[in-house]
């Protein structure tokens, strides 16, 4: 067995012990009796200091754990082997915030009725806050030590114009010292495991971390290994200690590659030695999951959101494409990770090496990938308001959470918002609905031309978004009460020259997304009424379309096939593109207003996760032909309904609108047949893709047949991988209606 096969066994054993679902939930963690006897010794103090009792109580009591078989130190032991840090009961990071959010939520017991009613109704999600999509601040702290973050919030306390601000400064620091001491204690472990081992090389990596644990993060890093050591410890670290979910390790060639290129210039790696620590860096991700358990039981459904960002524009204007690079990619692939996440950027510069070696997993069936768009989205950034140099530092939280890393928390999925849900109750009855969530839409009926029925759509649309925003800026604007991240705070720029935690609005950027989903049936409904019932060859008036809707079609497959007939998002043509651009632009011009809870802007996407299938049970029958319980389409993907697209008409269709107005993203998915592709292909395919101005195109390279037999003979397709939607997935885990959903999408042509 391979020294790599060695620490893979060894960090699943440790996960198998620790799983998710093995969790006593029912039980706080022993460290939250010593929280609660230091917060009473402080009578009166403010959250943010009993956020530093939290780093304080925790940095002194976890007992550090060592794996024989790699120099990374991260493991605290505090949380499930999945879980990425969010504030679930009994966690030692969750203290604060479950010591706070009851008292918070009791202020608005209506509107969080009626929030979490639209939420349960398929309306919109019902997260006030995303406390899952975090990045590490990872460029930040590898190349400026945490020793600089400290200095600068001593500074800043002779500027500080309030106790409160000097409060948080403070706590900051505490913060910060913690973090320091955790570090050491790694070294110290080390020190004292050294005293007892004989296997040479498991001394050798016990004295790299005595070394290494003592400098980094604290000052930053100067080697290689220094550097590539932080994505591991920050991840564990910031998730062990804050209670908010770490989704972004950040950008890991662009960081690491000048490390490489001036360890090898002095001698100090070689590129095997390098690529041997990408391998026992990288692998503890994946070997958390059970790979081969039950979805139903797994943490999260089984998707690990961690994700890292690769490629993408360098500060010079050229794009990233060294050394490291090309291994991370090729450990991925030698190594079968399913995780972490590989968010590949690209842009007009990138170079064919890079594609090539990326598309060899798609001709492989390894759907792992997804590609950003820079050219779209650092465009995107910057006209909302960011510094290209900013910008340019973006990197993808999860599964399409734009963040420019180290200035912002983009919250970028919590309020997910369903437009075909909202046309559906335009025309449905629906009166619990309507008692439960308050959503009251006017309903078409009384129309008398496509212009008013868009217009009734649009203001029906508008008021629900408001409502959701307002209760979101509403109730929201207490989190700083509820968990405070002083540590993660003074790891983000302009939080310390502001002196406020970024909950509060303390970062340089403050945004929040909107994402809207179901976009194509959104269109396609609107055009299919347009076209049957005010269209120079109308098939019926509007009121005989709505009673075929409320009837789920019954009796009228015609008229079904006839809108199924119609113009639609996707087909290229004029009529669809105008109409699809008239509401996105509108959607975008009517939300500018709209400020968040941290006194941002709300930046809109167009995404959503297992929404597709699960609001789609929800929502019944719409004028695009869906019946009711219908899957509905993705992001900025076609409706499943058609089957007579092009590749191309659809990026074309996706690039008539202006995704420079989307700062939050959008996503294309795509099937093409597996073995009928080329390098070439696929390359030309991702190129055009970036001409056309689309954001994020999400591949699939499959064989329906492997698909239908895995669904008969798992066993015999225990790593075919596909991209279920923001994540990538073993086929046969999923469950039997996610299965055929996938089956059932449509492939293009190579």
């Amino acid at each position: 067995m391979s020294d790599i096969a060695l620490l893979q066994e060894e960090f699943q054993e440790y996960s198998r012990k620790r799983r998710y679902r093995d969790w006593d939930w029912k039980t706080p963690s022993p460290l939250w009796a010593e929280m609660n006897r230091r917060a009473q010794e402080l009578p009166g103090a403010s959250p943010v200091e009993l956020k530093a009792i939290q780093y304080e109580v925790i940095a002194e009591r976890f007992v550090p754990h060592l794996f024989r078989h790699t120099p990374f130190f991260f493991e605290m032991g505090l949380k499930p082997a999945e879980a990425r840090g969010v504030a679930d009961y009994g966690l030692p990071a969750s203290w604060l915030t479950h010591r706070n959010s009851g008292a918070v939520w009791r202020r608005f017991p209506s509107e969080m009725e009626e929030y979490r009613a639209c939420s349960r109704h398929g309306i919109h999600l019902g997260g006030i806050w995303d406390a899952h999509h975090h990045s590490t601040n990872s460029t930040n702290i590898i190349r400026c030590g945490l020793e600089s973050f400290y200095n600068e919030a001593e500074t800043e306390l002779k500027n500080c114009a309030t106790e409160e601000e000097r409060v948080f400064l403070r706590s900051a620091m505490r913060g910060l010292l913690a973090v320091k001491r955790i570090a050491e204690k790694f070294a110290e472990a080390a020190d004292r495991k050294l005293t007892t081992v004989s296997d040479p090389e498991e001394a050798r990596f016990l004295e790299m971390i005595s070394s290494a644990a003592r400098r980094v993060p604290w000052k930053p890093a100067e080697t290689f290994y220094e550097g590539l050591a932080m994505f591991p410890f920050l991840y564990e670290v910031i998730a062990s200690l804050e209670g908010n979910g770490i989704s972004a390790f950040g950008r890991l060639d662009y960081v690491l590659g000048p490390l490489y290129e001036r360890d090898l210039a002095a001698g100090r790696i070689t590129r095997e030695e390098a690529y041997d620590l990408l391998c026992r860096a990288l692998c503890f991700t994946d070997c958390r999951y059970d790979k081969y358990g039950s979805w139903k039981d797994a943490y999260n459904t089984q998707e690990n959101g961690t994700a890292m960002s690769l490629g993408g524009y360098g500060d010079d204007g050229g794009a990233v494409c060294n050394e490291v690079t090309m291994m991370i990619l090729e450990v991925h692939r030698n190594l079968n990770l399913l995780f972490p996440k590989l968010q590949l950027r690209i842009c007009r510069e990138t170079p064919k090496a890079f594609l090539d070696a990326a598309n060899v997993n798609l001709l492989e069936g390894r759907n792992v990938l997804s590609f950003l768009n820079d050219d779209c989205i650092i465009a995107a950034q910057v006209r909302a308001g960011k510094r290209r140099e900013d910008a340019l530092q973006y990197a993808i939280g999860a599964c399409w959470e734009v963040i420019v890393e180290g200035c912002e928390h983009s919250a970028g999925a919590n309020c997910y918002f369903n437009l075909l849900r909202i046309l559906e109750l335009s025309i449905h009855d629906e009166p619990d609905v309507v008692a439960e969530t308050g959503v009251r839409c006017r309903k078409l009926d009384s129309c008398t031309s496509f212009e008013e029925v868009y217009r009734c759509f649009l203001e029906n649309v508008l008021r629900e978004v408001r409502r959701m925003c307002h209760t979101i800026e509403t109730v929201g604007r207490f989190w700083p009460e509820v968990n405070p991240s002083p540590f993660f705070s003074a790891c983000m720029k302009d939080c310390l020259r502001n002196h406020r935690d970024y909950t509060a609005g303390g970062g340089r950027y403050n945004p929040h997304a909107l994402p809207f989903a179901a976009f194509a049936n959104a269109v396609d409904s609107l055009l299919a009424i347009r076209s049957l019932c005010f269209g120079e060859r109308r098939a019926c008036s509007l009121t005989e379309l709505l009673n075929v809707l409320r009837r789920n079609w019954e009796g009228a497959e015609v008229l079904r096939r006839q809108a199924l007939c119609s113009p639609f998002f996707g087909d290229g043509t004029s009529e669809s593109n105008e109409l699809a651009k008239r509401l996105f632009d509108d959607l975008y011009r009517f939300t500018r207003d709209l400020k968040n809870e941290r006194g941002g802007p709300f930046q809109l996407a167009y995404y959503e996760a297992w929404e597709f299938i699960n609001w789609g049970k929800l929502t019944r029958a719409t004028p695009d032909g869906r019946r009711d319980g219908d899957v509905i389409a993705q992001g900025l993907s076609p409706s499943h309904a058609h089957s007579n697209m092009q590749l191309t008409t659809v990026m074309n269709s996706v690039g008539r609108l202006d995704l420079t107005l989307a700062p939050g993203n959008s996503c294309l998915n795509i099937s093409l047949p597996l073995g009928k592709v080329s390098s070439e292909v696929l390359e030309g395919l991702e190129r055009a893709f970036i001409a056309s101005g689309g954001a994020q195109l999400q591949p699939n390279c499959v064989r329906r047949e492997d698909l239908e037999d895995a669904m008969v003979h798992p066993e015999a397709h225990c790593d075919l991988f596909v991209r279920v939607f923001g994540f990538s997935a073993r086929f046969i885990l999923l469950p039997p209606e996610w299965q055929r959903e996938f089956i059932n999408r449509h492939q293009y042509s190579a």
